[in-house]
């Protein structure tokens, strides 16, 4: 009956339209005929044509009415445990994680303040473990380049402290978990991301029958904040470890203090390599921490360093800084005037930066940079040296920070940080960065009585700290910690010199764990005795620690000094790579601090450039595939003996590019960019060569046999101002 209906439905007004043709007909009304024959056919045409346009419209939308519900199903009803644990990353790392340095009430976002990392792969030996290096190179790129042309990468991820290896892991595992990866890389594999921070699980990898990475991962999901319990954790990523979905992200080998279990540490990364070799991996690490077990390490197959960061990036942290800052604190959406506020301050910091070359040194450090904000924001004022700025951040969280809420405190922020120092040398001396609460107050409670008086309570005293200063975090349950490393390595520092412990230091001359906290005390005190140690230690690590002594302390023997420069000179004859390189840094820094100046814009060389700060210049090009050797040259290094002779036989093109790459690495501000194939300087000074005219209206102040080599064949180097100092951008051409 239903079929018989839609039948009659459908023919009804074609069988109307042929009655009243009919009747016209019948009547001989021949024109109403014709008009009514005309109507019913075209009738009869449009009804095929709709019945046909809506069996095929009814079709298609059906079927994408099936695939919206399944989608929307999904959303709503069946959310899996892949979506699930990629919302709990989202809670975890959507702010940024400083802690210490956030004097706010709240936190920014981290994808609203993250400036991208630049990363070079390089060979150990090229990579500083010092806080502020001038080092950066024209060829550096992001991590996405290096993730998408080797799929199953093991990449070692070398940076000193607070070079941003931790942030970067973080973002990383944010932007997978939002799939925001095509925004970095249009060729970016999706991963899932997984996130362990090693100093977590020292113990527990250093153990006889250590876990596998999955059950690790199984136990830092639980961890991790999530709406509700992450279930089935284990086979989920067996599997998807197994097929090479994810990325496996390490953090902080080097905080894994124990040589014996950094050891271990290495041990277990290496095999969980081995058993998952579908996946990628990122390990981070220090320079000396990843050094002194890299021989356990044998499926690292990238090493790549962390480059400092250059003018264009302090300006976008800065400015993002600043922006996020402020719409933050006026709880307000970002508008006009959350803007011009944030461009204010913004300004008058980044005019603060260029106009003091130290603070311009420790911008390039993403940790210190940062602290340098937070210091311009709360205290309109900025120190300008390294131990200083730790000193004003402590004074900061430990004393401003309350002055600023309105709070009050019996205790000052300098006694306060007397008894902090206690903590921190402790916890240095143990090799760890946290301690349980019980052991924290029996630590601290003979210093803390004698500034505070018998009553005070040392469980009170840390918990105020944690609560209101940040300079502690509690980790877990009656575990705290400093909230950066770098924090207690000041402190401890400070805390030696204030006990007079300097041996302490020698003993650790060249241990990676105290490498920072001798450059502190340095900064502090008279170095002499800690740069001899490091000079009769003749190391790798000691001479590299003695030469950063030399260049932070506060006071430095004059006959200390001349021992350091011996060692110096005959490390630029060492077949070692790392001593070699060591040496002849130092012998470039020198000579870039010693030009002549002749105007006020331009300074000049008063020598030539020798064979061996040239092979820096080599080694680096090398690296990359490029040769720049002299021609004349039977290897790829220069005559032994050579080392202080003037390089010579050098093409024009070459030593136009070594001024190019040493502009790049020399000027803490500025860089050099391939712009339409032209080689673009953004900074405030460059390099060039002398020309004709400059070498001999200003000959050598020595003269020599080099004298007889042709001119055209040595290179001597011109430092020229590329706008005045007054202006606030800079950018010029070659």
């Amino acid at each position: 009956m239903q079929r018989i209906l839609q039948a009659l439905l459908k023919w009804s007004p074609s069988s109307a339209g042929a009655a009243i043709t009919l009747h016209a007909l019948w009547q001989q009304q021949w024109t109403q005929g014709a008009i009514a024959f005309t109507g019913t056919a075209l009738l009869s045409l449009l009804t095929a044509y709709s019945d046909k346009f809506t069996a095929i419209l009814k079709q298609a939308v059906e079927q994408r009415g099936e695939r919206d519900a399944r989608w929307i199903v999904g959303q709503v009803g069946g959310m899996g445990f892949g979506d699930r644990y990629r919302q709990s990353l989202i809670y975890a790392y959507r702010t940024t994680r400083t802690q210490g340095f956030d004097l706010a009430p709240f936190k920014p976002d981290l994808e609203q303040v993250y400036v991208p990392l630049r990363v070079q792969a390089s060979s150990l030996p090229q990579l500083s473990g010092a806080l502020i290096q001038p080092e950066r190179s024209i060829d550096a790129l992001s991590i996405w380049p290096f993730l998408v042309a080797a799929p199953a990468a093991r990449i070692a991820l070398i940076g000193p402290p607070g070079s941003g290896k931790s942030t970067l892991l973080e973002h990383l595992a944010l932007t997978y978990a939002r799939r925001r990866h095509p925004q970095q890389h249009p060729k970016a594999p999706d991963r899932i991301p997984v996130l362990l921070y090693l100093r977590d699980w020292r113990d527990a990898i250093a153990a006889d029958s250590p876990p596998t990475l999955v059950q690790l991962i199984e136990q830092q999901v639980q961890r991790q904040p999530s709406d509700r319990p992450l279930e089935g954790t284990a086979d989920w990523f067996v599997t998807r470890l197994a097929q090479g979905q994810c990325l496996v992200m390490l953090d902080g080998l080097d905080e894994v203090a124990d040589p014996a279990q950094r050891q271990k540490a290495a041990q277990w990364v290496n095999q969980q390599m081995q058993r998952y070799g579908r996946s990628p991996f990122i390990l981070t690490s220090r320079p000396f921490g990843y050094d002194s077990v890299k021989t356990h390490l044998p499926q690292i197959d990238l090493v790549l360093g962390v480059q400092p960061f250059h003018w264009r990036e302090v300006e976008q942290f800065i400015t993002r800084w600043y922006r996020e800052n402020e719409s933050k604190r006026q709880a307000r959406a970002i508008d006009p005037g959350i803007e011009q506020a944030a461009r204010s301050s913004a300004a008058d910091l980044l005019r603060r930066i260029q106009n003091s070359p130290p603070l311009a040194a420790m911008a390039v450090n993403p940790l210190l940079l940062t602290m340098i904000a937070t210091v311009h924001c709360y205290r309109g004022a900025l120190p300008r040296r390294r131990v200083e700025l730790y000193a004003e951040i402590c004074d900061v969280l430990l004393g401003r920070r309350q002055e600023a809420k309105g709070l009050s405190d019996r205790l000052s922020a300098a006694q306060k940080q007397t008894v902090l120092q206690v903590l921190a040398l402790k916890g240095m001396q143990r090799n760890t960065r946290e301690f349980k609460l019980v052991t924290a107050c029996l630590l601290i409670r003979q210093r803390l009585a004698t500034v505070a008086g018998a009553e005070a309570d040392p469980i009170e005293f840390l918990q105020s700290i944690e609560r209101v200063s940040g300079l502690l975090v509690q980790r877990e349950q009656d575990v705290y910690e400093f909230a950066h490393k770098s924090l207690q390595e000041y402190l401890a520092a400070k805390q030696i010199k204030d006990i007079n412990q300097e041996m302490l230091l020698a003993r650790h001359i060249d241990d990676p764990w105290w490498e920072e906290t001798i450059r502190l005390y340095a900064a502090q005190a008279d170095a002499s005795y800690l740069i001899q140690t490091a000079i009769d230690r003749n190391t790798v690590q000691s001479l590299a620690i003695a030469y950063d002594c030399l260049e932070e302390g506060l006071r430095v023997d004059s006959n200390v000094r001349k021992s350091l420069e011996v060692a110096i000179e005959e490390g630029l004859e060492s077949t070692n790579p790392a001593i070699f390189k060591l040496a002849a840094e130092v012998k470039l820094s020198r000579r870039l601090k010693n030009l002549l100046r002749i105007d006020d814009k331009t300074e000049i060389d008063t020598s030539y450039i020798t064979c061996a700060e040239y092979q820096l210049f080599i080694d680096e090009k090398r690296s990359i595939g490029q040769n720049r050797q002299p021609d004349h040259w039977t290897s790829a290094r220069f005559a032994p003996g050579d080392a202080n002779k003037p390089i010579t036989g050098v093409r024009a093109s070459d030593a136009i590019e070594f001024c190019d790459w040493l502009t790049a690495r020399s000027s803490v501000l500025g860089d050099v960019y391939e712009e339409g194939g032209d080689r673009v300087y953004v900074g405030d000074f460059r390099f060039r060569v002398l020309s004709p005219v400059e070498v001999q209206e200003y000959p050598l102040l020595q003269a020599s046999n080099a004298e007889k080599i042709p001119i055209g064949e040595k290179i001597r180097i011109a430092k020229e101002q590329v706008y005045p100092k007054e202006k606030n951008e800079y950018e010029g051409k070659f």
